[in-house]
């Protein structure tokens, strides 16, 4: 564990809010008997919740001080030797974790309320599996496609413009993840055949996007699927991602809810489900050779 807490470390500030969240879960359960989150922060200078979003990754403790007084109740002891190491790289983890990070620049710009944990969280993935029946995948569409979907949406949700305009640059900010020299993150999409069809903005705005999403397939960005609307195939109804962050973070799944919201679990059976639901979605999509051409001639 002590290993895995240095690899954390050097991760991005979302990854090592998940990293800790999870460790100081697993301490408070070690405690015999286990411990509440009630009886954890009981005479310390935070609530419970505040220890409930630390520990699901949402939130870091602010002061080194409040992780010192949870790790001393959780029977962490400085003075012992094989305790003040250990101790000591959570507190730099925390330290880490606490400072802001980009994100938060474009949080006005967010709708669902854990959007920004979400993009903090995309970053720092290896890899994302992604599903969207009805448009483009976020980080895959232009700042001209982000710029029309904002636009539709804006008299609805009775957003400023700057608020929209943040929107839009935080989903071309989503764009360079995919297309960074360092590490880039490697995203395999499944789309519906709605999604190439439905005009957004105008035609030369879909003919751009579609010539983009060609560029991105043949550089071999991303590794795209498109789920014919024809045939009797396996279909679902809202979009979700699947989040691996490598082995020393649990994966996350990412849904949007029916009333706009945004959902995250790193739940075993929560990942299983969509996994399973994604792969297949995989088998009943046309395959990426057979999708690239079907986009081509589209455009």
């Amino acid at each position: 564990m002590r290993e895995v807490a240095q690899m954390v470390a050097r991760s991005r500030p979302t990854g090592r809010r998940i990293f800790l969240g999870a460790e100081l879960r697993r301490l408070r359960q070690a405690v015999r008997p286990a411990l509440t989150i009630q009886e954890a922060v009981a005479g310390l200078p935070f609530s419970e919740a505040t220890l409930q979003r630390v520990e699901t990754g949402s939130a870091s403790l602010r002061q080194a001080g409040h992780l010192r007084d949870l790790l001393t109740r959780y029977g962490l002891d400085e003075g012992d030797p094989d305790d003040a190491g250990f101790i000591q790289e959570l507190l730099a983890i925390q330290r880490e974790a606490a400072n802001e990070e980009w994100v938060t620049d474009f949080t006005d710009g967010m709708t669902p309320r854990l959007m920004a944990k979400f993009v903090g969280i995309e970053e720092g993935a290896r890899q994302i599996k992604a599903f969207h029946p009805l448009l483009w995948w976020g980080s895959l569409q232009t700042e001209a496609y982000a710029r029309a979907i904002f636009a539709m949406q804006q008299p609805v949700l009775e957003a400023p413009s700057e608020s929209v305009e943040r929107g839009v640059q935080l989903r071309l900010r989503r764009r360079t993840f995919l297309t960074r020299s360092e590490d880039p993150v490697k995203l395999h999409a499944i789309i519906g055949e709605p999604a190439l069809r439905h005009v957004i903005g105008s035609h030369q705005v879909m003919k751009a996007q579609l010539d983009d999403i060609i560029g991105l397939c043949e550089s071999g960005a991303v590794t795209l699927q498109v789920l014919p609307s024809a045939g009797a195939r396996y279909r679902f109804t809202g979009d979700f991602s699947i989040l691996d962050l490598g082995d020393e973070l649990p994966p996350q799944v990412q849904v949007d809810t029916a009333l706009g919201a945004l959902a995250m679990s790193g739940k075993p059976r929560d990942v299983g489900v969509f996994t399973r639901r994604f792969e297949a979605l995989t088998a009943s999509a046309l395959p990426p050779e057979e999708t690239l051409q079907f986009v081509r001639d589209l455009a």
